[in-house]
């Protein structure tokens, strides 16, 4: 497992969007350096790897993890703190010391971790094919599923995950997109998907993801309807 974790590095630049300053990475010390993104990525990456081989230990470890993250996204993070520890205890990278939470709360990355590695757990759910796609963000995945299917429910779901006012209400439509994303087979990129969880929890980086998120869906929609036209 150590040559899985040293295969890629932490996303370049990621330092100012947790310190909300534009002090470069290079300057800080290794072990606060924002490690979110990289952490859930690789740890989805190496999870879908194991689980898809099948017919392993490995495969078996993976499925008993996919099961405690779907088993923990069910619970109020508030209410059910081990589930936190459940998902921290997922990670097969450690977030960066700034990044761990030091009070009685859990810290935006740790929250942004959470949910994202438990709809990860969700995407997973019986799939036969990998769900973290790094060349894709959730938005565009997002914008591809309206593309390709019948329904005109898909972007009021998405306007509405969009305009949610409290962290619960964002998290009731993200899972229904995740569920609908799961039956087209439409992954996306989880390391990103976290570091937006947790911009969106500072005011002052919400409209700049909400503006990103609209954008991606849009040309999403676009790339979607031309494969489908091309097929």
């Amino acid at each position: 497992m150590a040559s899985d974790l040293k295969a890629t590095a932490p996303s370049p630049g990621v330092a100012a969007d947790v310190a909300g300053t534009g002090t470069a990475e290079a300057a800080t010390p290794a072990e606060q350096r924002p490690n979110l993104k990289f952490a859930v990525g690789r740890t989805a990456e190496i999870l879908q790897r194991d689980y898809l081989a099948g017919g392993n230990t490995a495969a078996a470890n993976a499925r008993g993890t996919l099961a405690e993250l779907r088993k923990a996204g069910a619970l109020k993070l508030e209410n059910h703190p081990l589930a936190l520890e459940s998902v921290l205890m997922a990670l097969l990278v450690p977030l960066s010391e700034r990044e761990q939470g030091k009070s009685d709360h859990a810290s935006p990355s740790e929250r942004a971790a959470f949910y994202a590695l438990t709809l990860f757990g969700q995407h997973m759910q019986s799939s036969q094919q990998q769900v973290h796609n790094s060349e894709q963000s959730f938005a565009a995945a997002c914008g591809r599923l309206h593309a390709t299917v019948e329904s005109k429910s898909i972007k009021p779901r998405f306007d509405a995950m969009q305009s949610a006012f409290n962290e619960d209400t964002r998290m009731i439509h993200l899972r229904n997109l995740i569920a609908l994303l799961r039956d087209k087979k439409i992954g996306f990129d989880y390391g990103q998907l976290a570091q937006d969880l947790r911009s969106l929890q500072n005011p002052r980086r919400r409209n700049g993801v909400l503006l990103r998120w609209g954008r991606d869906f849009a040309n999403g929609t676009f790339r979607g309807r031309a494969n489908t036209e091309e097929s």
